[in-house]
């Protein structure tokens, strides 16, 4: 990688596919976990124009992976995240939001029930591994908890079933969405997943052999040639579209799960209790008052607004907050963004604006 634009040391890792990310054509990176991610090859209309029709092949290996297990593993599952977990299935993943002790959100994992006695954490962009640890000791849960060598992988787009099929077989069309199933490849059982950060379809597979991990990208990237495949990453202009939120742009531990459209996700109403919960019941009796919200908007100024910036949303020239995740869709021929606004933001009208002067539409996201 070159370090015109970017300067490495040990705190940011680099991944079993940061050379093949290279040869490629990798034209910038983020860091995610302090660990390398792909954020831009040809450019990001054209990496979305192909992701949009055809699949693309992602290292997602900073999606850090924690382990807990052991006979109490559950038992702390239940209490760190949100969601109800007292009818997990073996074999399905769940979108879980975990919160602190004020309610605030701390991660939005993916959490896969190998059985009740063994789960697999994928996190988004936040340390997570302390403070899981901390909870198990300080509450004597005694499960263990593993800070793993786990790397992912993503195959996504609307291709992306034909490649799979043609490396593992028919058996991967019975994958159902947030479903995953183990397979043998290169000696080593690796887990296939219905998942992926986009809305094109496609699959996540995660391992612990780098060797595993390389020969298995080399053989998509040759078994996916006649459909066009091509090393790829998750796409901005994609994700906002799609209305996926990013932790760390969108949400902090400054919000409720409820001001991003995750209250869904947040079971209040089960015996069981988790950190927050007493908080967030609190909170619902008082009434959650943000809610998440996707902007639109054209810009006729000379400048064009920035992208991934932050830019300020005003009422009446007050400023009622910012709008993250700027970026200019093709879909809808406007710029687009994420607001977290109070929940009677009313919608298409012009007293409000960004940057003071430009209108914009607004609809709430469920």
């Amino acid at each position: 990688m070159s370090n015109d634009f970017f300067t490495t040391s040990n705190r940011i890792k680099k991944t079993p596919f940061t050379s093949r990310n290279e040869q490629a054509g990798v034209k910038k990176h983020s860091v995610y976990n302090n660990t390398l991610i792909p954020t831009i090859f040809k450019s990001l209309k054209s990496d979305y124009l192909h992701l949009i029709k055809n699949v693309q092949l992602w290292d997602v290996c900073c999606q850090k992976v924690i382990e807990i297990r052991g006979n109490k593993a559950l038992s702390l599952i239940k209490f760190l995240f949100c969601r109800d977990f007292t009818k997990i299935v073996p074999g399905r993943a769940y979108y879980a939001p975990i919160v602190n002790f004020e309610g605030g959100l701390l991660n939005d994992p993916v959490v896969f029930c190998i059985s009740e006695e063994r789960f697999l954490v994928s996190l988004s962009d936040s340390d997570l591994f302390n403070w899981v640890s901390a909870i198990n000791y300080g509450m004597k849960f005694n499960a263990e908890v593993i800070e793993t060598d786990i790397f992912t992988v993503a195959v996504q787009g609307p291709k992306s079933e034909q490649v799979m099929v043609k490396i593992f077989g028919e058996e991967i069309k019975d994958l159902k969405f947030f479903n995953f199933k183990e397979f043998n490849f290169n000696n080593e059982n690796i887990f296939i997943s219905k998942t992926g950060f986009s809305k094109q379809s496609g699959y996540e597979i995660l391992f612990s052999s780098p060797i595993t991990g390389t020969l298995l990208w080399d053989l998509i990237m040759q078994d996916g040639q006649e459909f066009n495949i091509k090393v790829g990453c998750p796409n901005m202009i994609e994700r906002v579209e799609s209305s996926l939120l990013s932790y760390g742009n969108e949400m902090t531990n400054k919000d409720f799960p409820h001001d991003c459209g995750l209250g869904k996700f947040c079971n209040l109403d089960t015996d069981n209790d988790f950190i927050g919960k007493s908080v967030l019941l609190k909170q619902r009796d008082i009434g959650f008052k943000r809610s998440m919200f996707m902007i639109k908007f054209d810009f006729d100024g000379s400048n064009k607004p920035p992208f991934y910036s932050n830019l300020p949303v005003f009422i009446n020239k007050e400023k009622i907050g910012k709008a993250t995740s700027i970026v200019w869709s093709p879909k809808y021929s406007k710029y687009i963004g994420f607001l977290i606004a109070n929940k009677n933001i009313e919608k298409n009208i012009n007293d409000y604006s960004i940057l003071d002067k430009v209108a914009f539409e607004v609809s709430e996201i469920t």
